[in-house]
């Protein structure tokens, strides 16, 4: 008799599912799933993970004194799965909350435009597949039989983000560039890529490994540039794939500018050279989309960028902001106080807004490659 009530006690635990884990402050970890993407989760060539959904989660973990873990699924019903079992405190995800009656949620964080990723590995060959879409990013979802009070602590932590600015500046970092480029320029872009691109991709990838800088990030630049056209020459005489100065291309023993390794070498350590000029302070990814602008202005006017950001109150070390005091170099009540003159700032805030569009689609187009130079331009979500 008692045999058989332990078989009926095991039966009904079995029917009950797995038990919910004990609340974040318990366990010490906050255990979060997800999946990966661009604006979710993902990791570098570096190991460094970053993402939207990613860099919020931390915050919201060191909010709580404890430690992120994420686990990784395949697809919603996944993410789904896990949460009924209780085998993650909430999902940082794009669910929806008429598919997922089950779940508590949280309210929607905001709605985004982005460039949609494959939901497989092939990549798009049209530029349809580009055309930008909507997307809820991110109601988090809870399981029914989790931490009550968790809910609670996720909306206080978002309306504090969203009051003093950190929600706008990470949707900025992930999501500020997608709107610059029309399905047309995306549509050249893919076709080069498919067609141009792997002919120098081996320039690239060799850059990477002598300067550090992902070849991904590298070949966005130089189509910038160039559209991967190692003959490009500009009315001012900037000639070649990364299209260089002569003046640059002779400080770095370039000696002809059109030989695209030559190039490609050259621009990528004056890129390495220009990042390492910013003080500590700047982090990362800041430091590089300050550097590409710097790319196209130069060092002098983006150090009087920066001296113009501190009189009308800016951080000069974010992009965030400088994005909004690079145009003012045009303007002659601010260039007029500068030993670099004028310049043509909101130009160099187009062109590298384009680079990181660019670089978001080479991404979903190429694996990152391993270096033991190679840096990382994910960043602390520390804001």
């Amino acid at each position: 008799m008692r045999s058989l009530l332990a078989a009926i006690l095991l039966l009904q635990l079995a029917a009950c599912g797995e038990p919910p884990l004990p609340p974040p402050a318990q366990l010490g970890k906050l255990v979060v799933v997800t999946r990966e993407g661009p604006a979710t989760y993902q990791v570098d060539g570096n190991g460094k993970a970053s993402g939207f959904e990613h860099d919020l989660v931390v915050l919201f973990a060191q909010e709580l004194g404890v430690e992120a873990r994420f686990i990784l699924a395949h697809d919603n019903a996944g993410i789904a799965r896990i949460l009924d079992k209780g085998r993650a405190h909430l999902a940082a995800a794009t669910l929806a909350p008429a598919d997922h009656p089950a779940l508590r949620f949280s309210r929607p964080i905001g709605e985004l435009k982005q460039i949609p990723a494959p939901l497989d590995d092939a990549f798009p060959d049209e530029a349809g597949d580009f055309d930008g879409r909507a997307v809820v990013a991110s109601s988090w979802a809870f399981p029914a039989n989790g931490d009550a009070s968790l809910p609670q602590r996720v909306e206080a932590f978002l309306e504090r983000l969203r009051r003093d600015g950190t929600l706008d500046r990470l949707v900025d970092r992930y999501f500020g560039h997608v709107h610059r480029l029309s399905a047309g320029d995306v549509e050249r872009f893919l076709e080069r890529m498919h067609g141009v691109l792997p002919h120098y991709r081996r320039f690239f990838i060799e850059a990477q490994d002598i300067h550090g800088i992902d070849w991904r990030l590298l070949a966005a630049l130089a189509y910038q540039e160039s559209q991967w056209d190692p003959l490009a020459t500009s009315w001012t005489n900037v000639r070649g794939m990364m299209m260089l100065t002569e003046d640059t291309a002779d400080r770095l023993r370039v000696t002809d500018r059109l030989d695209a390794r030559q190039s490609t070498l050259a621009g990528a350590r004056y890129l390495a050279e220009l990042r390492e000029q910013f003080p500590p302070e700047v982090a990362e990814p800041d430091r590089t989309w300050l550097a590409l602008a710097a790319y196209n202005l130069g060092m002098g006017h983006m150090n009087g960028a920066r001296f113009i950001a501190q009189l009308v109150k800016r951080d000069p070390n974010s992009w965030y902001e400088m994005k909004q005091v690079l145009p003012l170099l045009a303007k002659p009540e601010y260039y007029s106080r500068l030993k670099s003159g004028a310049a043509r700032g909101g130009e160099a805030v187009i062109m590298t807004e384009n680079i990181r569009t660019y670089y978001d689609i080479l991404q979903r187009y190429g694996k990152a490659r391993v270096s033991p130079q190679a840096f990382s331009i994910s960043s602390s979500p520390a804001m």
